[in-house]
């Protein structure tokens, strides 16, 4: 094992916790695999913030709900002392393994961004939609911009209706064409 695939093992099992019982040992290790694997395929900069603990995160793989659920990443704290919460449920095991990364990058890009917690959300119903929709693409711009475009959009394409995918896509690529242009 490489001093890399070292310090992203240990930091995942230093930073994940679980609600799982004795009995569901394996899925505990499928979900740790699964994450070293996101976290090996980070550009070295983005996976150092999180090994330096420049942002701070803990992964939590929760039993199931009766209703399926994405991943959620839910920022606590004030913007200079912010920590990160990635919510993972045992039904996202059952997902393909490039699903389920594609998944936690996005997750991960919240994290990096640093995205607020909804307290710090518009107050209007219409607002709060459209700021969660920018986030959202803002984390996919994240990981397209990191080189792994691939993850994302098989993540897109696998969760979302063919007619929003498009969108969603189309959006994205709009999104960095504006960042380019500012920079």
């Amino acid at each position: 094992m490489t001093r890399r695939a070292e310090a992203i093992a240990e930091y995942v099992q230093k930073h994940v916790r679980t609600e799982c019982t004795q009995d569901r040992t394996e899925s505990v290790t499928q979900f740790t695999d699964r994450l070293e694997k996101a976290f090996a395929l980070l550009p070295d900069e983005v996976l150092e913030s999180f090994l330096r603990d420049a942002r701070l995160l803990s992964v939590k793989i929760m039993r199931g709900r009766s209703l399926p659920l994405g991943m959620q990443t839910r920022p606590e704290g004030t913007h200079d002392a912010r920590s990160y919460t990635v919510i993972l449920y045992e039904e996202h095991l059952q997902w393909p393994d490039d699903v389920f990364i594609g998944a936690f990058l996005r997750e991960l890009a919240h994290v990096i961004a640093e995205r607020p917690p909804e307290t710090e959300w518009p107050a209007s119903r219409g607002e709060r939609a459209r700021f969660k929709e920018r986030l959202e693409c803002r984390a996919d711009a994240t990981v397209w911009k990191w080189g792994l475009k691939d993850y994302s959009v098989g993540y897109i394409t696998a969760i979302y209706p063919k007619h929003w995918v498009d969108a969603i896509l189309n959006q994205i690529d709009k999104m960095l064409l504006e960042e380019e242009g500012q920079t």
